[in-house]
């Protein structure tokens, strides 16, 4: 997709988070980055760039069609793909005409708190998205706040307990969190029930003291789950999946994941 400028164009080079699928685009040097508040791409927090055509778009490692996955909805207008190994939701492509949108958080030594965002209303232009089947909550205390979820399909769910209303989220600057736009809250393991956990997908990497949980059909980052006997206690959400939750409401805490060791390296 051509924005019409002349600007030079600068090559960047991004990547899947286990580096299965490695790419480059030439585009004017990144500025703006897109975003839509659809269903889908709220949940996962996409930043869009576009490369000058869609032949300034290179695949260097693995290939589109086999080593990503595809995941479509609503009018099956445009391919969304993300890796199945690790859930790294890296480019969607129109069926018709040309249009390559790459996810920005996928790229390398792209500062994305340096773009100006620009937000687009898919959620008005959309088929209206029917919000997946709630799973059911137990008995419930006096004063608990109970809040449903889901991947965006509807094939993993889950609901949480929380003993005051969801104000706050993290946002780590990781590798994998920022590649997830992930918003995290951590709560009790004994708080949340889930449905279709056959449909998780779990990736870990570095220290293996954290499995990031995604679903194997659309690709959303749902949760962490932490197996070492000193964390297992908790469980981590990611907040975009709630349903009726304003993300704008909530303040994030920025974590600095990316400082800890080890670095992290594909």
């Amino acid at each position: 997709m051509s924005d019409g400028s002349t600007a030079p164009l600068i090559d960047y080079r991004g990547n899947c988070h286990c580096g299965a699928f490695k790419f480059t685009f030439k585009a004017p040097a990144l500025k703006q980055a897109y975003a839509c508040n659809c269903s889908f791409c709220s949940k996962n927090g996409y930043l869009w760039a576009f490369p000058a055509t869609s032949e300034d778009f290179v695949v260097v490692k693995g290939d589109e069609d086999s080593t990503l996955k595809t995941y479509e909805f609503g009018k099956h207008t445009m391919a969304h793909k993300f890796c199945p190994t690790c859930g790294t939701s890296v480019m969607a492509r129109k069926h018709s005409g040309p249009g390559v949108g790459i996810n920005i958080r996928a790229l390398v030594d792209v500062d994305t708190a340096t773009l100006e965002v620009i937000t687009s209303d898919g959620a008005a232009t959309e088929p209206p998205y029917q919000i997946p089947e709630p799973l059911a909550a137990g008995p419930v205390a006096e004063g608990t706040t109970v809040y449903t979820g889901s991947c965006h399909c509807g094939a993993v769910g889950y609901n949480v307990q929380s003993p005051e209303p969801i104000t706050v989220a993290a946002a780590c600057n990781c590798s994998i969190c920022h590649r997830d736009a992930a918003m995290w809250i951590y709560v009790k393991t004994t708080a949340v029930s889930f449905k279709g956990l056959d449909s998780l997908v779990e990736y870990t990497f570095g220290l293996k003291r954290t499995y990031h949980g995604f679903c194997g059909t659309c690709g959303v980052a749902i949760n962490e789950r932490f197996p070492t006997a000193d964390r297992e206690w908790r469980t981590a959400l990611n907040i975009r999946t709630m349903n009726g939750v304003d993300l704008a409401a909530i303040d994030l805490e920025l974590h600095d994941g990316k400082a800890k060791l080890p670095v992290y390296q594909v």
